[in-house]
């Protein structure tokens, strides 16, 4: 899956039509996330009843589950009986008798002789409606008494009950005229950000923690929207080189060509799933996904112990696959230019963007040191001349939205920049080397706020604010994002080295550890040999030793063990995974 961005030329037509639809947007993710939080706070209301009559938390739980248990197993029914009518209706297959619940026996038996009855008599239609209906009214009581919490399809099939009402009494009669996926890609959208909170409290998700999701205000939030269609009757295409065709929007001009793009789809070798339309600063975008045939020059192949062989893309998945049992080949090769480059090490820093162990042009050896392109700095006096305009300005005029609007236009200018500059640099790493090794660096720690507290204030505050934006400014995160999927690309690898490595206080030559030795100094000094050499040649050394450590260590149930020249033990046996993949002089 590959998406393709083009930025669009629309009309002031066009543009407020674009609008329209990302209103659409917001508004269903503002109408699910207010069904969400109702039904939530029924549920904290009889939580908190429960724990003022002393009961603990689990028993709590287990009451309110209690209490909603015959709610609950009615609506299975009735959903049960609204599918198998659905399946008659679109001439699929029955669906299988359910055991039914107990204390639904009746109901059940019931429910199947009306559709027996209905059978070949063309009622199957009422039935179903009637049967819509019902599921819809049970699940609106449990949502309202905090038995259950309303997902995406439960809260697509609520508004399509109150769609048609009054806009003062909740509805949205104007949904006709934006395309409907505007509101069910909302739906969805409440319902992701819904479960990362919910799965952030319970510990189930990884890195900071996700607050409770907040309703969208209009000027305040990105405007974005999705389209989908049948990809056997496709609506998103190209209309030539230069016109993008979306269903509801029709035909808008885009800046760049989409040559590319319709190229693949006419020689079958990409479909159009999907297109994702945002707004950046006075820009609109438009991402279409597409299902793409590509060509990898490497894979891992995971053999299982009967002989089943699976292709991933990159080696982490081919090791995940492997933890059961069998072993992991590769297939194919990197390119003689990456072969020739072989394994880099990069530092990712404050004084300079990158640090490679090897330079990106042999014939430069100044290549080396990638510098900081400082984006954001060369933008801060016309940044401020024009945040100092806008505070000028009266609030609700439109003088101020003119004066905001150019606010925005700077900021998205660096971002666009500083996006171009980090895709150049990754594309590099990713077609000149054939392992790129890079730190696991925690950016929300290291990039932390010094204020500390009125008690307990911070030391060198104003030091560490600047240090903070310059780190900012140069986007890590983002250029590890891009370095992960481009490398599988184009048939590299990329090598993460763990947490603990102490890459920046171990002498490269010696392997001694000098914890006293401070990143802030541009030397690194080793008291057990005396090497004094550039910090940064010092970490990329250890870098590319540790990486090289990491690649060479193959556990026993991933494949065959290497010895010290990187050869499989037994010399029939075909090359392990990364076998010729380095350079003769970095074997060691």
């Amino acid at each position: 899956m590959r998406a393709y961005r083009f930025a669009l030329d629309p009309s002031d037509a066009e543009r407020a039509k674009l609008a329209r639809y990302a209103g659409a947007c917001r508004w269903a993710f503002n109408y699910a996330l207010a069904k969400k939080t109702q039904s939530y706070r029924a549920w904290t209301e009889r939580r908190t009843a429960y724990l003022a009559a002393g009961l603990s938390e689990a028993e709590a739980k287990a009451g309110i589950k209690a209490d909603g248990a015959e709610l609950t197993d009615r609506i299975k029914v009735w959903d049960h009986h609204r599918k198998s009518l659905m399946n008659t209706a679109t001439g699929k297959q029955p669906l299988p008798a359910m055991p039914p619940p107990a204390g639904q026996e009746a109901l059940a038996c019931r429910l199947a002789a009306a559709r027996a009855d209905a059978a070949g008599t063309g009622c199957e239609r009422r039935l179903l409606a009637e049967a819509r209906t019902t599921v819809n009214a049970l699940k609106t009581e449990a949502f309202s008494a905090g038995y259950r919490t309303p997902n995406a399809t439960d809260t697509s099939a609520l508004w399509r009950m109150e769609r048609d009402r009054p806009k003062e009494e909740g509805g949205s009669p104007w949904w006709s005229e934006v395309n409907v996926y505007c509101f069910t890609y909302g739906f969805e959208r409440a319902q992701a950000a819904w479960k990362n909170w919910q799965d952030s409290l319970a510990g189930r998700r990884a890195g900071r923690r996700n607050g409770y999701p907040r309703f969208k205000k209009k000027d305040r939030t990105a405007e974005s929207f999705s389209l989908f269609h049948d990809v056997k009757r496709p609506i998103i295409r190209l209309d030539g080189y230069r016109r993008l065709v979306m269903p509801g929007l029709g035909s808008i001009r885009i800046h760049d060509t989409g040559k590319r793009l319709a190229r693949l789809v006419d020689r079958g070798q990409a479909v159009i799933q999907s297109v994702t339309v945002t707004r950046g600063g006075h820009r609109w975008y438009a991402s279409v996904l597409a299902r793409v045939q590509q060509h990898v020059p490497v894979l891992w192949e995971h053999i299982d112990d009967d002989g089943t062989r699976v292709r991933h893309l990159t080696r982490p998945q081919a090791e995940n696959a492997a933890e059961n049992g069998g072993r992991i080949e590769q297939i194919g090769r990197p390119s003689a230019r990456q072969r020739a480059g072989g394994l880099v090490g990069v530092d990712l820093g404050s004084r300079y963007l990158a640090a490679l162990s090897s330079p990106l042009d042999p014939a430069d050896p100044t290549s080396a040191l990638v510098p900081h392109p400082r984006l954001l700095a060369d933008s801060t006096a016309k940044l401020a001349k024009a945040q100092r305009t806008l505070s000028r300005r009266q609030p609700g005029s439109r003088r101020r939205a003119k004066a905001a609007a150019q606010v925005a236009r700077v900021h998205h200018q660096i971002k666009v920049r500083r996006a171009s500059f980090l895709h150049g640099l990754s594309k590099k790493l990713a077609t000149r080397f054939t392992h790129v090794a890079i730190e696991d660096l925690n950016l929300t720690a290291l990039t932390a706020s010094a204020k500390g507290t009125s008690d307990k204030p911070g030391k060198n505050v104003k030091v560490t604010a600047r240090f903070n934006r310059h780190l900012l400014d140069a986007a890590l995160g983002s250029l590890r994002s891009r370095l992960a999927y481009k490398t599988a690309w184009y048939g590299s690898q990329l090598v993460i080295l763990d947490k603990a490595e102490p890459l920046a206080s171990t002498c490269a030559k010696c392997k001694e550890r000098n914890p006293n030795s401070a990143p802030s100094r541009s030397t690194f000094h080793c008291p057990s040999c005396g090497a004094v050499v550039h910090r940064h040649e010092n970490s990329t050394a250890n870098i590319v030793r540790a990486a090289r450590r990491q690649l060479t260590t193959v556990a026993s149930d991933r494949g065959e063990t290497q010895n010290a020249r990187r050869a499989a033990v037994s010399p029939g046996a075909r090359k392990g995974p990364g076998q010729g993949a380095l350079k003769r002089e970095d074997t060691g």
